[in-house]
């Protein structure tokens, strides 16, 4: 079972554990990251370029000039800091990357098994993140576990041993993978990086979504895994759409990550098919050969795409080339 099946069922096993009440988941070792002198002038000045696996993103000093803080994490739970996190286990790849793009990435001590970008998190210890191991996390005595996926009784049994951990759950929107990166970037002390981000982040979803605006209206068949599980409302996936002014067609479900049935996607009639399931051996040929999918527009017209999932299955820096990426698929251009 690959990454993308993995995901989608855990942020099911998520939401239900939400809806119970038991919420409220470079070079050398991060730890030997050179550290870089951070200045207010170069964060402030820095423009936005995008997130690129193979480049070496230098760790800046954490600044402790607003420590001690608290956040409250998506358990609802209040944590204090007393000073920046100096040695941090990240249970998700996307805040992986998030921490190296706001230059944290040298107070990371392990990712998870799915940690591969940037090129320096092939360094770090990995430690499996949907089975995790009490054990195998406090032997790298973290002093901050980051999730993404509820689990109480990890964190319970993490508190237990004296380690501290926060939620940063899986976000519904582009914006609130935003607002994560920036309260990622204050737990972290590196709020400015951060925030100098986000900001050029946001000002390139504009520039994405204006350049769309008032087009044709198109429609969209999304699959994350070969059993028809797909990205509904209340996903960042499906705002990755909205953005693009895309007409998603699990819409109609009203939930995140709705299973499909063949039925109903050759009678929504999609104009465009993404599959973000290659891994599972699904192609345009296979997608084509599937009983009675030849009346899908998106099959007679050859509109048939395979995505990379790790670009629009993780919620972080890599946000801009998801939006880039689809808006070539579906507008060609």
């Amino acid at each position: 079972m690959k990454y993308t099946r993995l995901w989608v069922m855990s942020l099911l096993v998520a939401a239900m554990v939400m809806v119970l009440g038991c919420g409220g988941n470079d070079e050398g070792s991060g730890g030997a990251t050179q550290t870089a002198v951070r200045t207010q002038a170069s964060v402030a000045a820095s423009p936005f370029a995008a997130f690129d696996c193979n480049a070496a993103y230098p760790a800046t000093k954490p600044d402790a000039s607003a420590f001690p803080l608290s956040e409250k994490d998506d358990t609802g739970a209040t944590l204090s800091f007393a000073a920046p996190p100096s040695k941090i286990i990240s249970l998700s790849a996307a805040h992986v990357e998030v921490l190296y793009a706001i230059g944290a990435g040298g107070q990371l001590l392990a990712g998870d098994k799915f940690s591969d970008c940037p090129k320096a998190a092939a360094a770090l210890e990995h430690v499996d993140s949907f089975t995790p191991s009490v054990e195998a996390i406090t032997a790298l005595q973290p002093d901050l576990v980051l999730l993404a996926f509820p689990n109480a009784q990890l964190q319970q049994a993490l508190s237990n041993v004296g380690v501290k951990s926060i939620l940063v759950g899986i976000p519904e929107s582009v914006d609130g993978a935003l607002d994560q990166m920036r309260l990622v970037g204050r737990v972290t002390g590196h709020s400015d990086e951060a925030e100098a981000y986000a900001d050029a982040m946001q000002r390139r979803i504009k520039e994405i979504k204006d350049s769309v605006a008032g087009g044709k209206e198109i429609s969209v068949y999304h699959e994350v895994d070969n059993t028809f599980f797909t990205a509904g409302p209340g996903s960042f996936v499906d705002d990755l759409y909205k953005i693009l002014g895309v007409r998603n067609i699990a819409a109609p479900t009203g939930q995140a990550f709705p299973q499909l049935t063949q039925e109903a996607i050759i009678q929504a009639a999609p104009d465009v098919i993404i599959l973000a399931d290659e891994d599972a051996g699904e192609s345009a040929q296979t997608v084509s050969a599937r009983p009675g999918w030849d009346a899908i527009p998106a099959v007679k017209d050859g509109r048939i795409y395979t995505v990379n999932p790790d670009i629009v299955s993780r919620p972080g820096p890599r946000l801009i080339e998801a939006l880039e990426t689809l808006k070539k698929l579906v507008y060609g251009q």
